[in-house]
């Protein structure tokens, strides 16, 4: 077909070659790129969010088209059996009409695709605007994107000519070109990576010196922070004072259990980055503070492995000390100020490692008091902070990591899994063959368990009177189930049957669907509580899953959750 392509590599006489004109393979197979981008995934995309969907696959595809076309055109030229310009004419109209076709059919998909998802999360409604903009600005990142990749082209043609000239041998000049090509992208990709890191820390690191509006130091004695505490309310981070300061109150505490009710002040610890230099130190002094705040001397004791930033989810401590009258006591230190989207790139291992010494040295001190008189020791994290609170106890099979977690703590709710944790991933390898990846039943649940709110699927029950493993994992939550595989094989969760908030028209194709998966978790917290990464009604269900307090019935759960009442204010993760 259309040969212009070649002068981006092949010519330096044709002007400015990055306007040639297009590539026919480039516009054919990038069309059926953009058709599969639009298809939906776990998480309702924006318009803006599919238009910068579609242009990356489009230019992707475009890119794969055009070297596809240049193999064709060198193997017609070398048969000498080229098109006539009245076929590649006819060729031209056919792919215009095509494009135009499927710009108009692809769009409506979209956009009827889009509101059965939005209507299903109970999402605001799209219409045929949204899909006009999302069609013409993804055609336009598409166009910007490959300009771009043209001129990158044209440059490494340059470096190409300059080694030839001083290195005239043809197989030596190739492995220079390789090696400069590759070089070149390496430095750009460095440069880029410890700029975003140089960013990252200065500007995340300034805002973990604020404190939000209506953030006060706490007086009460139980938390860190307040004047009797071992930690300064300075030293806290953003973050920690969040937690410390929002601890529930007698009052708050009253109103659910009853004026007569026997309620206790709720004992909240926390150590951020600046409250000691060392992971270490910092669960030392986390220990020495519960000791002063009596958080040894109450029903239960949670070690929370936070996210990136040192996030601590309200709604979760919330539940729990409500579900406990306050009779409780929370552990959390923070490793990181950078959200869990930084964090997970530029503090790798950082959430394990924290997770484990903070563990580690909670443990050591609990274990040499009473048995009968120390309280049930839980664990509690949620997305990049479950990494830290299932390493320590990961072994060789999933029966071998629940009897390591069942032989030193009490049970354990972890939320929304980061996909890869090791215990995680045994369970879900391990599972019962008929159940699905978005729910699945080891030793028919009788440590291990997995929740959701999917109406058609029976939950199922513990049978096990110890200690019990309770993971919240909604279908429509990208954390637990993208990995980097999507781009060469389909995910599991799109088997069958499939989560009640997945989209039936959900499909793989390569490439395409992990460009969707990067979208679906940079937009993770967008839908309403109970969908997507938003777990902010269901940790009343997971805590009193986990160990719910004598003599509590679901009537409890089903009170305590309608009084907490999150469904309206969805969770904020950073």
């Amino acid at each position: 077909m259309d040969d212009g392509e070649r002068s981006v590599v092949t010519s330096s006489s044709h002007g400015w070659s990055i306007l040639a004109r297009p590539s026919w393979w480039g516009l054919a197979v990038g069309l059926v790129f953009w058709l599969q981008s639009v298809t939906p995934t776990l998480i309702p995309r924006s318009w803006l969010t599919q238009a910068l969907v579609s242009g990356v696959c489009l230019a992707i595809g475009y890119g794969i088209g055009a070297s596809a076309g240049h193999v064709i055109g060198a193997i017609l030229s070398g048969t000498r059996r080229h098109p006539s310009p009245r076929q590649r004419r006819g060729a031209w109209i056919v792919l215009g009409v095509c494009w135009l076709v499927a710009l108009c059919w692809g769009s409506a998909l979209w956009l009827d695709w889009q509101q059965g998802q939005l209507e299903l999360m109970g999402m605001p409604s799209i219409d045929v605007a949204d899909a006009a903009q999302m069609a013409v600005a993804g055609v336009a990142a598409a166009t910007l994107l490959v300009l771009v990749g043209r001129l990158i082209a044209r440059g490494i043609a340059a470096l190409h000519r300059r080694v030839r000239q001083r290195v005239p041998v043809r197989p030596a000049a190739a492995a220079s070109t390789f090696a400069l090509s590759a070089l070149t992208a390496a430095l750009v990709i460095g440069v880029a990576f410890a700029g975003l890191s140089a960013w990252a820390n200065s500007f995340y690191a300034a805002q973990n010196e604020q404190t939000e509006a209506g953030i006060t130091q706490p007086s009460s004695a139980t938390v860190s922070g307040s004047p009797a505490s071992l930690v300064s309310w300075d030293s806290l981070g953003r973050t920690g004072r969040d937690f410390v300061a929002e601890a529930a109150t007698a009052e708050e505490l009253a109103d659910f259990h009853g004026a007569g009710a026997r309620v206790t002040a709720p004992v909240r610890v926390y150590a951020g980055v600046q409250s000691a230099d060392t992971l270490q130190e910092r669960a030392e002094l986390a220990v020495r503070e519960l000791e002063r705040a009596g958080g040894f001397d109450r029903e239960v004791l949670v070690v929370w492995v936070p996210t990136g930033s040192g996030w601590m989810i309200p709604e979760a401590a919330e539940a729990l000390e409500q579900l406990y009258a306050g009779d409780t006591a929370i552990v959390g230190m923070q490793y990181s100020y950078l959200p869990s989207l930084f964090s997970v790139f530029l503090d790798a291992g950082l959430a394990v490692e924290a997770g484990s010494i903070l563990l580690h040295t909670v443990a050591e001190h609990w274990s040499r008091l009473p048995a009968a008189s120390r309280p049930k020791l839980l664990l509690f994290g949620k997305s990049l902070g479950t990494a830290g609170v299932e390493a320590p106890f990961a072994a060789v099979d999933a029966t071998s990591s629940l009897s390591n977690l069942a032989a030193r703590t009490g049970g354990a709710l972890i939320v929304g899994t980061k996909h890869g944790n090791p215990i995680t991933s045994q369970l879900t390898d391990e599972r019962d063959s008929d159940s699905p990846v978005w729910q699945p039943v080891f030793d028919s649940g009788r440590t291990a368990r997995f929740l959701n709110r999917d109406p058609a699927r029976q939950q199922q029950p513990s049978t096990s009177p110890g200690p019990r493993v309770v993971y919240l994992q909604h279908p429509s939550d990208p954390v637990p189930f993208w990995g980097i595989d999507a781009l060469w094989k389909p995910p599991e969760w799109m088997d069958e049957p499939r989560g009640f908030d997945v989209p039936a028209a959900a499909g793989w194709f390569p490439i395409v669907t992990a460009a969707q998966a990067v979208a679906d978790q940079v937009h993770q917290l967008s839908p309403p509580p109970g969908f997507g990464h938003d777990y902010a009604t269901d940790y009343v269900d997971g805590w009193a899953a986990v160990l719910p307090p004598d003599g509590w019935t679901e009537a409890d759960t089903r009170r305590l959750d309608e009084h907490l009442d999150h469904g309206g204010a969805g969770e904020s993760e950073e």
